[in-house]
């Protein structure tokens, strides 16, 4: 297949995150004319630092823009399963996403390509497949699903071409240290021991470039047009077999601790994706391991 993408204007909302990070420079080095919406953009031709829960901001920019592909990355993320939270997950989550397709309505926009989660599959019995009814567990997921429907609906109301993506765990260079890896790896490479539970929940892990992959295979193809697809390996990893492989690849004399902690009360002990219809449809394989991908962050701190 050719580079469909050459010249293309792609706006990416959440462009300066770290998956969209990735994102922009994927599609900058196929040559696409790129343009960012981030709350921490700073102020350019391409570069929009606007809060998309803001309409007429929003509206404004898209018009003036008049993007031909958009990639949806801006959420507010958190598994914390307090409803406290969900008013401003609802607000940018529901909201911002509304008001981006509405933005969209009188511009020639050929696909509008959404960034979902795993974490909508809840307490379902993996490996999770597109068909599976939600079953959210937190706020975030719930707004996820929301948002899932809202831009179904949308677009079969107005004719427009929108793609879905349920992203599992991801990973790679310079991740932030929020995350569990990052946060065993700085810690072995510290000569730190690490803390952690027995590991035995299982997890569908995948490099940080092969889910950019995915993201651009879905703009090449019509095939993933109006359509819903994991973004996964397909495969199980338990924790305590990741923490035993960054364990041997940090040079260190501290060791992961494993059942140093308790479990939390509501663990899900198994999250694990079906990649056979991303696979089937749009042909997507992933070109890394999960050592590789392993090196590649553990070399970057």
């Amino acid at each position: 297949m050719g580079n469909t993408l050459k010249n293309k204007k792609i706006l990416v909302t959440g462009g300066k995150g770290y998956l969209g990070s990735f994102l922009v420079e994927s599609l900058r080095e196929k040559g696409a004319d790129i343009y960012i919406i981030s709350i921490e953009a700073e102020n350019s031709d391409h570069n929009f630092p606007i809060d998309i829960t803001n309409f007429d901001a929003l509206d404004a920019v898209i018009k003036k823009i008049q993007p031909d592909i958009v990639y949806h990355l801006a959420a507010s993320i958190s598994r914390n399963r307090d409803f406290g939270i969900f008013d401003n997950m609802l607000k940018v989550n529901v909201n911002g996403t509304f008001n981006l397709l509405k933005s969209l309505l009188g511009t020639n926009c050929q696909q509008f390509i959404f960034t979902s989660s795993s974490e909508i599959y809840g307490n379902n019995v993996s490996p999770f497949h597109e068909d599976l009814v939600p079953m959210p567990v937190s706020p975030y997921s719930a707004t996820k699903v929301m948002a899932e429907n809202l831009i179904k609906t949308f677009s079969q109301q107005y004719n427009k071409n929108y793609t879905i993506l349920r992203l599992f765990n991801f990973f790679g260079e310079n991740m932030s240290d929020d995350f569990f890896i990052s946060q065993m790896v700085n810690s072995l490479k510290k000569g730190q021991d690490f803390l952690m539970t027995k590991g035995e929940q299982t997890r569908d892990f995948l490099y940080v470039k092969d889910v950019v992959s995915a993201l651009t295979i879905v703009a090449e193809n019509t095939n993933a047009y109006n359509d819903t697809f994991n973004v996964c390996s397909g495969k199980g990893t338990s924790l305590s077999s990741l923490a035993s492989v960054v364990n041997k690849q940090v040079k260190t004399r501290a060791t992961v601790k494993l059942g140093a902690l308790p479990y939390r009360e509501n663990e899900v002990w198994e999250m694990i994706g079906s990649s056979v219809k991303i696979k089937e449809k749009l042909g997507f394989i992933p070109e890394h391991t999960l050592s590789e991908g392993l090196e590649r962050l553990i070399n970057s701190k």
